[in-house]
């Protein structure tokens, strides 16, 4: 394989992860948003097999983070949000659904907590977003000649 081969299957392979990336955060702002809106909903969803879904997908969640920071503008703050949340995902099922179950009691009697926590994950969705676009803007005409073929 050429260099000029290399090069864009690696551009392509970059272009995959920072596309996952972007569906991660666009995933990430909806629950954000179900969880500010919809708290009782969310609360009421614990189960076993629904806390080991969870670690599942924040274990496939990080990993798309850590590989994406390569291509973004936050490098450094992509990876650790992957670690911490790689971190938080091999945890959960060692704590188990009676913990769990307890974390979400307590925030059932504390909404507006859980709502908070919903805006920051709406943030943090917006925060991935920001930081995985391209450098520098596609210019005006540019734009508009592509529109035009």
């Amino acid at each position: 394989m050429t260099d000029p081969e290399r090069h864009r299957e690696s551009k392509q392979k970059g272009r995959l992860i920072r596309s996952l990336a972007l569906v991660v955060a666009g995933v990430v702002v909806v629950l954000g948003v179900a969880a500010a809106v919809f708290p009782d909903i969310i609360i009421a969803t614990v189960s076993l097999s629904g806390l080991y879904a969870a670690a599942a997908f924040r274990v496939g969640v990080a990993f798309v983070l850590i590989l994406a920071a390569r291509e973004s503008r936050a490098p450094g703050m992509l990876r650790a949000i992957g670690a911490v949340m790689l971190v938080g995902a091999v945890a959960t099922p060692f704590f188990g659904v009676q913990a769990a179950r307890a974390r979400l009691d307590w925030e059932a009697a504390h909404v507006a907590l859980f709502r908070v926590e919903g805006v920051v994950f709406v943030c943090l969705g917006g925060f991935i977003v920001s930081a995985l676009r391209p450098d520098r803007p596609i210019p005006i005409s540019a734009a508009s000649d592509v529109n035009r073929q």
